[in-house]
């Protein structure tokens, strides 16, 4: 028999996928049967395990083994197929799906595909948006909100313009008017002019750019502009209203909207942003930028660990589950050890318990399959 598989499909996007109000994942069982727990009840999805899966607020969409495109909603408990073919290429981000078939372009509506550009030469999808090139247009354009908007000319038969996005941010750069130009919450922006060039990193509510005509990297929360360094930085992430970023010194710094705050005095070994946590590698220990200043996470490095929201799990030393939160509050998950494996979704974790069966953990309760 082929040990339990938990599922952690990303199909591509930034940004929280907002399960934190309730407890649904997915997982395979042994036998090879998708199930889906749901708010302390386990349902069988399909007889058979999928190509690809993303979880929803009402429900699963996901690609079964003949490549049709599925969505099981928790209201009808049942599997309805969107379209038998598979897709040429397939993004999602929270409760946004789209795919791409040749050159068309479709989102899904409900439980139904809807052709949302022909023409389409790139596509990208995060969480409430779906950023795209039209080459009959000759544009790229955003949907949001149910609104196709166009953003900027595009040349035919170049890549250009390139352009970064999050859950409500796009940014890019217009070289013919050497212009460096945001979407925020459908209003489009200009955050430099002047420019030679366009450098900018996106996230929810948050946008870290370098203002190449004043030689600054600045920030902007809400619409509202800071100075964050007046060195141009190595590198930049940004997540759900957090931006870190390694300056012109080296060192690590980091922004949520008030001070920056200097976590380092040099180069970190590495760092990760991702919803509202920073995680950087410091001195060989793993730290976490805490809203008291910054936490070490453990004595030693975990083996594995995963971010959802304001919470990091991770395996200890014994390989039992620990979780961590940006306000410093820790939890024991499993006392458990010698586990292998888990997946994050939401307020949920997964794992597959070393005496055998699939365990559900969420807001203080176990659930075993």
């Amino acid at each position: 028999m082929k040990p339990l598989q938990l599922i952690a499909f990303i199909l591509a996007g930034s940004g929280p996928v907002g399960l934190a109000a309730q407890c649904l994942a997915p997982f395979v069982t042994e036998m090879d049967r998708t199930m889906l727990f749901h708010d302390g009840r386990f349902m069988e999805v399909d007889a058979r395990p999928p190509s690809t899966m993303h979880v929803q607020r009402d429900g699963l969409f996901f690609t079964d083994h003949a490549g049709q495109l599925c969505r099981f909603g928790l209201e009808a408990r049942a599997v309805e197929v969107v379209q038998q073919r598979p897709a040429d290429e397939l993004q999602a981000s929270g409760d946004r799906v789209a795919w791409r078939m040749g050159d068309s372009l479709y989102v899904l509506r409900g439980d139904r595909p809807h052709l949302l550009a022909t023409g389409v030469q790139r596509h990208r999808v995060s969480d409430s948006l779906i950023v795209f090139t039209d080459s009959i247009d000759h544009e790229l354009a955003a949907y949001w909100r149910g609104r196709r908007i166009p953003l900027a000319s595009v040349t035919q038969d170049t890549d250009r313009p390139q352009w970064t996005q999050s859950a409500n941010t796009v940014t890019w750069y217009d070289r013919g008017q050497r212009t460096l130009f945001c979407f925020f919450r459908g209003e489009v922006e200009v955050l430099a002019d002047s420019c030679d060039v366009g450098m900018a990193v996106n996230g929810m509510d948050i946008i870290g750019f370098w203002d190449d005509a004043h030689q600054e990297f600045k920030g902007r929360r809400n619409g509202q502009e800071v100075l964050l360094s007046g060195l141009k930085p190595v590198s930049a992430q940004a997540g759900d209203g957090l931006l870190a970023f390694v300056d012109g010194t080296l060192k690590l710094k980091a922004w949520r909207g008030g001070d920056v705050v200097q976590l380092t005095d040099s180069m970190p070994s590495q760092y990760w942003v991702k919803d509202r946590v920073l995680l950087y590698l410091w001195a060989g220990r793993l730290m976490l930028w805490s809203e008291e200043g910054p936490l070490e996470v453990e004595d030693l490095v975990p083996e594995q660990w995963q971010v959802a929201g304001d919470r990091v799990v991770y395996l200890d030393i014994n390989r039992e589950l620990r979780g961590i939160r940006v306000n410093g509050e820790r939890d024991h998950l499993s006392r458990e050890p010698g586990i292998s494996s888990f997946a994050v979704h939401g307020d949920a974790v997964l794992f597959p318990a070393p005496s055998g069966g699939t365990v559900v953990l969420c807001q203080g309760r176990r659930h075993t399959y």
